[in-house]
């Protein structure tokens, strides 16, 4: 009996985002039963499609879903599935996973990274250290001065892994942590208050500190604008770590411009890289990271041992973990 193709097709044209050999070596030896390829170019990945049993990445797209008759899982090891999400996959037999929860540990201490630094003026202690300049008493003086987390309110937008460990976070610096989501309650977690998505205009005028993780869905593009910029306290901030279409750029420039909101930090963007010359990379109240909210030392580790252990499952004919609702997009 031939033994089933696992194919692995996880390609960065910037060199940052590809399986390490050495985590694919670990999956061949752990998984004797199965055969391993990673071609080294696109058309020689889509020449195995006929014989794949299940792919680990990005290959699969409308194109060429037909000529991949043997395919019955494909595994993205990111937990969002954008590129995925397309008719002809959803309408086929064919199981989809995601890295749920793997980035769940980096992304909530980039938030809390994110927010201590503007509570505690690092970018303005940073640009002073450039010049050589002690700045106290101007630093100090300056709006909206030196800010404490512990007592404030911690609204966030999404609460799967990620949002969790978010609100974690800021429980332990003392922070009130609100959130909504699609089903209040469904499950226990460290939110002093859950809500429905109808209280969401709400949260953003109540929190102090916003912190969108939801993910990216044809319900949540742009859900983020200026009616709901409006409705924040000029003191308040915005930390986007979900996805660039969930936050109207435009609006919040505009936003940030008249005063409705105290500052924002963008991990993410709407065109990413983030072109040259945009407004948002001069913005004096907002501090840009360049989409690196989930990376870290051991992610990929993380990543082959969460594939290894529903590959597992796979080969043993079980039901897969992880699996993404195609319909609802994650």
């Amino acid at each position: 009996m031939t033994r089933p193709l696992v194919l692995e097709w996880v390609r960065d044209p910037g060199g940052v985002w590809n399986v390490p050999t050495t985590e694919m070596a670990r999956l061949a030896a752990a998984f004797p039963g199965a055969r391993f390829a990673s071609p080294a170019t696109r058309e020689e990945a889509e020449a195995l499609l006929p014989e794949t049993d299940a792919v680990f990445g990005y290959l699969v797209r409308p194109h060429n879903l037909a000529s991949a008759a043997k395919l019955r899982w494909i595994h993205s090891p990111a937990a969002g599935v954008t590129g995925l999400l397309f008719p002809e996959l959803a309408a086929s037999a064919v199981t989809l996973t995601n890295g749920r929860g793997l980035h769940a540990r980096s992304m909530a201490e980039h938030a809390l990274a994110l927010m201590l630094a503007i509570a505690r003026q690092l970018p303005a202690s940073r640009d002073r250290q450039r010049e050589g300049r002690w700045d106290q008493v101007g630093q100090w003086h300056t709006a909206p001065g030196f800010l404490e987390l512990a007592g404030a309110t911690l609204g966030l937008v999404g609460f799967g892994e990620t949002g969790k460990g978010v609100a974690t976070l800021g429980k332990a610096l003392g922070m009130r942590v609100l959130t909504v989501r699609r089903r209040p309650g469904s499950d226990p977690g460290p939110a002093d208050e859950q809500w429905g998505t109808e209280r969401l205009g709400e949260l953003f005028a109540q929190s102090d500190w916003i912190v969108m993780t939801a993910p990216q869905t044809a319900a949540t593009v742009k859900l983020v604008g200026a009616e709901l910029l409006a409705r924040m306290k000029p003191t308040a901030y915005l930390v986007n770590l979900a996805r660039g279409a969930l936050l109207d750029e435009g609006a919040l420039l505009a936003a940030l411009d008249a005063g409705q909101l105290a500052g924002a930090a963008l991990d993410v963007f709407e065109t990413e890289p983030l072109p040259a010359g945009h407004a948002l990379w001069a913005h004096p109240r907002v501090v840009v990271t360049p989409h690196v909210g989930g990376v870290g030392p051991r992610y990929w580790e993380r990543a082959c041992d969460q594939f290894g252990a529903n590959l597992a499952r796979f080969l043993a004919g079980e039901p897969l973990f992880n699996v993404v609702d195609q319909r609802a997009g994650y």
